[in-house]
């Protein structure tokens, strides 16, 4: 692996993907781009550019001799050096503790020109394309007298620069549950400047949304989340309590992931069911959501959503909605469309053991169903209350959230074979995946 190799990052189309044996890193502002891998000291509010070294063609130029200094006057000098920063640092432990209790400083772009860090370099291909997005909206308080106006609502969340507008702006992804009900919606970009956005579109059914600046912005790298391996590393970028443009890392814990019922989902990070989505233990905290979840490469893999917690802070669970489910979305919001949501046209719960002994089943496998809808592909093809799918072409049926899963990852049109139980026997039955009615959204 070369450590002066490269990666610049285009304002204006997706970052291509670089060659598998070099990390991706921006060009240094000073064009120096065969600087080796510089160090960076962390610092409460920007990293510190390393000090050059004076060279010549022969070399590094030595530095000059230092005088010498009396011993006591050294000792005189350090003791004076260990008081001052005790004092300074008791106030900038209290300084610190403002800047958390009230507004947080912007943290500017990265200022690496190589490194043989993969998150340093994911990290630095990727910053410049997330916004902090904070919202005000109104609600109602209690305690208020009856006739009192609402009172204002705050919240912070994250976004990312994913397609430019034909008049020179931006269009960025974020969550649905980041700006519902929001009245004005402002995008913070790296840059620290402030930007109004409009709401493009929304989708509660998936959680994605779609708002639009007036700024050109760096668009992020785009990634193929179908290609995620469990174990992969993954690293999340956005605005974790409000703390601006925050990096954590962490691997790909689980794939395919569906939680439909309440699993102590933080809501304030996604009030939604989550179907298909990607497991990680990268720390994702509320003002995370609606950021992004991208490779070591700085491309992204998915939009942070939701996490597991008892306590409403990151446990180690985290899930992201699948890049490919997200740019589909988006790019439906994008065109004035409605999203679309394959649907078989059944409601149904997991066989249990009472109705698999019923039923002439053996094993409490399969998805029972219990009601069909009208004018659907479902209805069409002949599916029946009490029929029990148990595969939806190769890939076995053993839970409601198993049919739920399979169908979402097909499309609107797609034909697909059930392998059903009916009348203590298995038929197979052909039928078109439909689109969801917004009726029973």
């Amino acid at each position: 692996m070369s450590d002066d190799t490269t990666w610049q990052v285009p304002s204006e189309e997706h970052a291509p993907e670089p060659p598998a044996s070099t990390l991706p890193v921006p060009v240094d502002p000073t064009g120096q781009v065969d600087a080796p891998p510089v160090p960076v000291e962390p610092d409460a509010v920007s990293p510190m550019p390393a000090q050059a070294v004076p060279t010549t063609a022969a070399g590094p130029v030595p530095a000059a001799p230092r005088p010498r200094v009396p011993i006591m006057l050294v000792v005189t000098l350090l003791l004076a050096a260990v008081l001052t920063a005790t004092v300074v640092g008791g106030v900038a432990g209290v300084t610190a503790s403002r800047w958390y209790d009230q507004s947080q400083p912007t943290v500017t772009g990265p200022v690496l020109s190589s490194t043989n860090e993969p998150v340093a370099a994911a990290a630095a291909v990727a910053l410049p394309s997330v916004v902090n997005i904070d919202v005000t909206g109104s609600s109602a308080a209690s305690g208020l007298p009856g006739g009192h106006p609402d009172v204002p609502s705050e919240g912070t969340g994250s976004g990312v620069a994913y397609k430019s507008t034909t008049d020179g702006g931006t269009y960025i992804i974020t969550n649905n549950h980041v700006i519902t009900d929001a009245s004005a919606i402002v995008v913070t970009p790296a840059d620290g400047e402030r930007y109004d956005a409009t709401l493009i579109g929304a989708d509660p059914e998936t959680d994605i949304a779609v708002v639009r600046i007036g700024k050109k912005l760096p668009l992020i790298g785009l990634g193929d989340s179908e290609k995620l391996a469990v174990g992969q590393m993954v690293i999340a970028i956005g605005s974790p309590f409000g703390l601006q443009h925050s990096v954590s890392s962490g691997v790909v814990s689980a794939l395919h992931r569906s939680i439909t019922s309440n699993y102590s989902l933080d809501t304030s990070a996604s009030a939604y069911p989550l179907v298909d989505v990607i497991q990680t233990d990268a720390a994702i905290n509320p003002g995370n959501s609606g950021g992004a979840l991208v490779d070591r490469s700085g491309r992204l893999v998915g939009i942070d959503s939701a996490i597991y917690s008892d306590s409403g802070s990151s446990a180690g669970v985290g899930f992201a909605i699948p890049a490919k489910t997200a740019l589909r979305i988006a790019d439906e919001l994008i065109a004035g469309k409605t999203a679309t949501h394959p649907f078989l046209g059944v409601e149904g719960l997991t066989l249990s053991a009472t109705d698999a002994k019923r039923l002439g089943l053996t094993k409490p496998e399969g998805a029972l169903i219990k009601t069909v809808f009208p004018d659907t592909g479902a209805a069409k093809a002949g599916l029946k209350v009490d029929d029990v799918v148990l595969a939806v072409g190769t890939v076995p049926v053993r839970s409601m959230d198993d049919l739920i899963l399979q169908v979402r990852r097909t499309q609107v049109g797609d034909r697909v074979t059930l392998k059903v139980w009916r009348n203590r026997a298995k038929i197979t039955i052909e039928m078109v995946v439909g689109d969801k009615p917004t009726s029973l959204s």
